[in-house]
Parts: C-alpha cells; sequence; structure tokens
C-alpha cells in the first residue's frame, strides 16, 4: 500500500466522519435559533482593540507552554526555544486544520526533523504535558466546587467525583510506589481475569506519568509554569468578554474555562468546531446571558485563538516544509489529553 493510500485511509474513516458529525449537531444545537440581525449588530460592537491584543494573549500561552517543554526536552537535547515554540505553534495548525487531532503527530515530528531526536522521546515529553494538565484539571474543579457553593449543582458534583478520581490514582500512586510488586500481582490477576486490559493500560499509563514527572529534573519549575499557563489562559477569558462588553466574574470564568476545557475533548471536525460552541453558548445561557449574546461570545472566544494560532502556525508549517506523508509511519505511543 502506498503512503498517499495510508495517508487518505488516515483521515478519511469512520472516526473522521463522526467529529464532522459531531460538530454538525453541536452547531445546530448552538445556532439553531440564530437572529443575524442581532448576531452581527452586536459583534460589530466588539473593541477591536482588545480582541487583537486576546489574540497576541494567546500566543503568548503558546510561548509559555514552550518555555514549559524546554524542561522536559532539555534531559533529552538542549534545543533553542524558538524551535520550540514552532513546534506548539505547528501543533494548532494541525489540530485546527486536519481531522483526528493530527496536531501532536505533527508537532513530535517538525521537532524531530529539526533537532534529529526521535519522534517517540519527543512523544514521551508531551504525554508528561498533557498528563500535568488533566491532573491540575482534577485538581482545581473540585477547589472551585468547594470556593464557590453558589455554582451550579451538576459542577459541584463534577468538582465531587474529580475529587474522588484524584483520591484513588493518588491511592493507586501510593501502593504502586510502596507495594509495587503485591499491586502488580493484583492487578494483572484480578483485572486481566475480568478482561478489563484497557482499564489497566490507563493505570499503568497514570502511574507511568507521575514516575516520570517526579524524575523530570525540574520538576517544580514545571508546575509552576503550568498554573502559570491556566492562570494566563483563564484571564484571556476575561479580556474576550472585556471586548465584547462583559466582564465576568471569577465564578463565570472557572464555570466558562472548565466546560469548554472538558468540551474539546469530544471527537470533533477540525478545530473543535461545533462542540466548542454548543459548549460555551450552553454553559453561559445557564449562566442567565441571553442566547444572542451567548452565540456572539461563544464565536469570538473560538474565533480569537483559532485565527491567530493557525495564521502563525501555517507561517511554521510551511517554513519547516512539513509533509504530510512523511508523518503516516509515526505512531502515537499515549494517550491524548486535551487541555
Amino acid at each position: 500500500m502506498t503512503k498517499k493510500s495510508t495517508s487518505t485511509r488516515r483521515f478519511f474513516n469512520y472516526k473522521t466522519l463522526l467529529g464532522i458529525g459531531i460538530s454538525f449537531l453541536g452547531l445546530y444545537l448552538g445556532f439553531r435559533k440564530f437572529d443575524a440581525r442581532e448576531f452581527f449588530a452586536s459583534l460589530r460592537e466588539t473593541d477591536l482593540i482588545l480582541f487583537f491584543l486576546s489574540m497576541l494573549v494567546m500566543v503568548f500561552t503558546v510561548f509559555l507552554r514552550s518555555i514549559r517543554w524546554k524542561f522536559l526536552v532539555n534531559p533529552l537535547k538542549k534545543v533553542p526555544l524558538k524551535d520550540l515554540f514552532g513546534s506548539e505553534m505547528v501543533c494548532y495548525f494541525g489540530n485546527n486544520v486536519f481531522p483526528l487531532r493530527l496536531g501532536e503527530v505533527l508537532r513530535a515530528y517538525s521537532l524531530s526533523k529539526i533537532t534529529k531526536l526521535s519522534s517517540a522521546s519527543i512523544f514521551g515529553t508531551i504525554v508528561v504535558e498533557r498528563f500535568l494538565d488533566v491532573l491540575f484539571f482534577l485538581i482545581i474543579l473540585p477547589a472551585a466546587a468547594l470556593l464557590f457553593p453558589a455554582m451550579p449543582v451538576w459542577i459541584r458534583w463534577s468538582g465531587i467525583v474529580s475529587g474522588a478520581v484524584l483520591v484513588v490514582l493518588v491511592l493507586l500512586y501510593y501502593l504502586y510506589q510502596y507495594k509495587q510488586a503485591s499491586f502488580r500481582r493484583y492487578l494483572n490477576h484480578k483485572l486481566h481475569s475480568l478482561s478489563y486490559t484497557k482499564f489497566l493500560d490507563i493505570i499503568r499509563k497514570f502511574l507511568s506519568g507521575v514516575r516520570t514527572l517526579r524524575n523530570t529534573p525540574h520538576a517544580g519549575l514545571i508546575v509552576f509554569w503550568t498554573v502559570i499557563i491556566w492562570a494566563v489562559n483563564i484571564f484571556n477569558y476575561w479580556l474576550i468578554g472585556t471586548s465584547l462588553h462583559v466582564f465576568f466574574s471569577l465564578q463565570e470564568l472557572l464555570l466558562i474555562f472548565f466546560v469548554t476545557s472538558a468540551i474539546i475533548s469530544i471527537p470533533s471536525a477540525p478545530g473543535y468546531v461545533g462542540t466548542y460552541h454548543a459548549g460555551a453558548i450552553g454553559i453561559l445561557v445557564i449562566l442567565g446571558y441571553e442566547l444572542n449574546q451567548a452565540q456572539v461570545i461563544a464565536v469570538i472566544l473560538h474565533a480569537a485563538g483559532f485565527l491567530s494560532l493557525t495564521f502563525i502556525g501555517f507561517i511554521y508549517f510551511l517554513k519547516y516544509h512539513i509533509a504530510l506523508k512523511e508523518t503516516t509511519d509515526i505512531k502515537t505511543p499515549y494517550v491524548e489529553y486535551e487541555n
């Protein structure tokens, strides 16, 4: 089978069609009641200076991610920050333009092409990043539910579930760390006999992620930059709202951030079109915003990142002379997580 046919099958399969179908459903749910005149009238009131500033902040968050990534890549090879930033941008371009979240493959491939490091070793650093983002999500969600008792009941229950999952994961890590032999025997016997091999694989990957993070030099700095990245992202939601003359409270910011961060893990068309909009519109309506206003906010929230990161990512995509057919043999040895 040729690389061309392999690449075609990779892009056009049932997963791609499922994602496109879900995106259309999201667009229908979010915009089935749509007043074009009111929508564009509200859109014209956007403060363009603040909107373009929010686009710059989006690019700045990618720069911050590059700094964090540098601490993970350094043990493999000293890589200039500009190369890491370029590969990060290629990742966003890939996710926004190509199906099946191809961005991470392009990210690893582009950095491998520049540095001559193996794609597998680069993927190892990416999985630690994603693991850390998921871990922070599990920590912050229950913390927010405790700090803001007025949050919707379903958010508080989500916080309780996240807290319970976190406790279980910490317990699993403790057992793995201090009772490793007996714990492994128990998992292999009980879970294998119940045919829960996928569940066992998830546990192993979690434990591997924690162990890798612990053994990574500058783990404290990596955690520090993760906190900064999340804080800047949440601030940018406030900035985008301000560009529309909407001033979100901290509670509203956290709710919108949690929902939109979680919703993009659902399969969708490239760029999270539809799923992101449905999630953002849904939570804004729940918070009491009118449907037309919620639709405008959702579109601007999505556009701020999509336009800026796709444009700059495309420039780096051309700069690195990336050919998609060259990535067909690359395998992603990890479970993909979204932030």
